[in-house]
């Protein structure tokens, strides 16, 4: 059995760490620290997700976690990332010190489960999974932001799936992601804004590689998708930068 990729947790890890920059931080070091830790996180996440480089991401947390030793996200990103490397024991020393620092995490007591399991420490595993069965609060969260994550890379199924999940489980906002994008059926609208998140993330990808041409052409089919910007930031940044720079490409 695979333990749960702990990468929806992200998007709450802004307000957490930010929340905890501001007890911790003694002067301006341990505040750039704390910082640069939760900037290492990202780049880490976006190594497993995007091109699911497990060993490089490995380190990435490991000096996320160098600038902070109490990045919970690190710790349970680096414990998901050493198990898919078959690197057991260490997914299980990583588990054991995440929950040091959030002992009723439901994440990361179902995911010290199944690497107890993989060990032979079955009394152990049968502990966590009764602790974790407990924390469904967490795990409705879970599938609803896994839902956000997995719209935002174009998996329009996905997404619904995990929303039906977390609503069956209560989670109010997924109920009503779920009437809006995925009932009778998956939408067309829906399926446009998951297709446009994605030509837009590789137009920007694209662009910051120095491939103008490559981003340019994400870009227009975006466009012909329907894609417009729904902040003003963003609808300044395309009429004034990228629209004139596109047109010459």
């Amino acid at each position: 059995m695979k333990i749960i990729s702990p990468i929806f947790f992200l998007s709450f890890s802004i307000l957490l760490i930010s929340t905890s920059n501001a007890i911790l931080a003694k002067n301006e070091d341990n505040i750039l620290n704390l910082k640069r830790s939760r900037e290492l996180l990202y780049e880490g996440f976006k190594k497993v997700d995007f091109y699911d480089d497990h060993r490089s991401a490995i380190e990435i947390f490991t000096e996320a976690i160098k600038l902070n030793q109490n990045n919970f996200y690190a710790f349970l990103n680096r414990a998901y990332s050493k198990n898919e490397i078959k690197n057991i024991a260490g997914a299980w020393d990583d588990l054991n010190r995440a929950l040091e620092l959030e002992p009723n995490n439901g994440i990361a007591l179902y995911n010290r489960a199944v690497i107890n399991l993989k060990l032979g420490h079955k009394f152990s595993s049968i502990r966590d999974y009764s602790k974790a069965i407990n924390k469904k609060i967490e795990l409705k969260n879970a599938y609803a932001i896994r839902g956000v994550l997995k719209s935002n890379i174009g998996d329009t199924t996905g997404a619904c799936n995990d929303w039906q999940k977390a609503s069956e489980n209560k989670n109010e906002r997924a109920t009503l992601w779920v009437q809006e994008n995925c009932l009778p059926n998956i939408s067309e609208e829906f399926q446009k804004k998951t297709q446009n998140k994605v030509l837009i993330a590789n137009a920007r990808r694209k662009y910051f590689d120095g491939e103008i041409q490559e981003s340019c052409n994400y870009y227009d089919l975006a466009k012909k998708n329907g894609y417009k910007a729904t902040t003003l930031r963003n609808k300044l940044k395309l009429k004034f930068i990228t629209d004139p720079i596109c047109f010459f490409f």
